[in-house]
């Protein structure tokens, strides 16, 4: 495999990185990939608001999935279109998602904020749970995507688990197309799921660990209060993901074990047959994510890899703001985006005084930090 590190700020593979882009550096306050995975994730205030329509989508076998969809005024045919994808736990109204939905719909383009299958407001449409794996649902939301625009790029753009996905459809695409895909963007993407379990059951990663499994027995349990199963599988003893992934999702999904359904779901091993451009984004420090899963994929030359040495799991909150506020991530996929399809980009109707907005979540946050570990 070849290796794919990268300088701060500076992309391998793909053309040559966005003029005026800064390297990120991390807020004086949020120092330590867990400060910046934990309190990124808790400082959200509302922006303005993004008008959207419900529909649900057809993946087979009498399920759907949810999407929330954005089209700005004097959007036509052919202007392009971003479908975005959240991660484990998350929705189409995770913060992280709306507000790059924000960003992207203020620039002109179409956005689809899926709902990964029995996620958000998704729930009740579907007999089973999403997984790391499962890109048919994903392809279905591009193929509506596509018959909504014909003639309209597509952008795929994951965070987290949902990253995953995206580079894996991206990679299938190349046998089976994808009509319309244009281009690819994923933030910290789990690309070895195996190495990923492993590196969330080190101390240090106690507590993500606990949330994820409590968050994922509590989805199933609600599952199966609308779903009875006829012989439900005993979860009692599940404690980590691995044991979750070993008991629940690889029997669930026709999977051998839970190492079956990691190796044919990482996105790794495809990522060098994806044959559209993209961007991939991902912090060295990330505390889930081990950089040698990264640095050990072959991307392709119109792939771009941008590692950071800092940055934690989707934290990256700036020292100094940038396009309008310190969310450095939600600044760059803007940015790689626009310029990939020429667009403007308008001034932001995000007015923010950083230092009042920090307060009202900051107790909290500090409160998992420390339990964390967090320096």
């Amino acid at each position: 495999m070849g290796d794919s590190r990268a300088k701060p700020g500076i992309g391998t593979g793909g053309t040559a990185p966005d003029e005026g882009v800064p390297p990120f550096e991390p807020h004086p306050w949020i120092l330590g990939p867990h400060a910046q995975t934990i309190v990124a994730r808790y400082l959200n205030w509302p922006g303005p608001r993004l008008p959207s329509t419900y529909a649900e989508v057809d993946v087979g076998g009498g399920d759907r999935v949810a999407v929330l969809d954005s089209t700005p005024g004097g959007w036509a045919e052919g202007d392009p279109i971003a479908i975005l994808v959240h991660g484990l736990s998350g929705s189409a109204r995770s913060p992280y998602i709306v507000r790059v939905a924000r960003r992207l719909a203020e620039a002109g383009v179409r956005v689809v904020r899926m709902n990964l299958r029995g996620a958000g407001a998704g729930f009740g449409s579907s007999r089973s749970f999403y997984h790391s794996g499962l890109t048919g649902d994903l392809r279905a939301v591009a193929e509506r995507a596509n018959r909504l625009g014909p003639g309209s790029p597509i952008a795929l753009v994951g965070f987290s688990l949902g990253a995953n996905l995206v580079l894996k459809l991206a990679a299938e695409a190349a046998d089976r197309a994808v009509p319309g895909l244009d281009c690819v963007v994923a933030a910290n993407p789990p690309l070895d799921l195996n190495a990923t379990c492993r590196q969330i059951r080190e101390r240090s990663n106690r507590v993500y660990d606990r949330n994820f499994v409590a968050s994922l027995l509590g989805e199933v349990r609600r599952l199966r209060s609308t779903f009875p199963e006829p012989s439900p599988i005993d979860l009692t003893a599940v404690a980590s993901l691995y044991e979750f992934d070993e008991a629940y999702t690889a029997p669930s999904n026709g999977f051998r074990d839970a190492a079956d359904y990691h190796a044919r779901s990482s996105a790794g091993p495809l990522v060098s047959q994806i044959r559209v451009p993209g961007l991939v984004i991902h912090a060295e420090d990330d505390p889930f994510i081990p950089p040698e899963s990264i640095r050990q994929v072959q991307f392709p030359p119109q792939l771009a890899l941008e590692l950071i040495p800092q940055g934690g799991h989707l934290g990256y909150f700036g020292r100094y703001p940038w396009l309008g506020d310190r969310r450095w991530l939600d600044a760059r996929i803007f940015i790689w985006l626009t310029n990939r399809w020429s667009l403007g980009r308008p001034a932001s109707r995000l007015k923010l005084r950083e230092h009042d907005r920090l307060r009202p979540n900051i107790k909290e946050a500090g409160r998992l930090c420390r339990k964390a570990g967090c320096s």
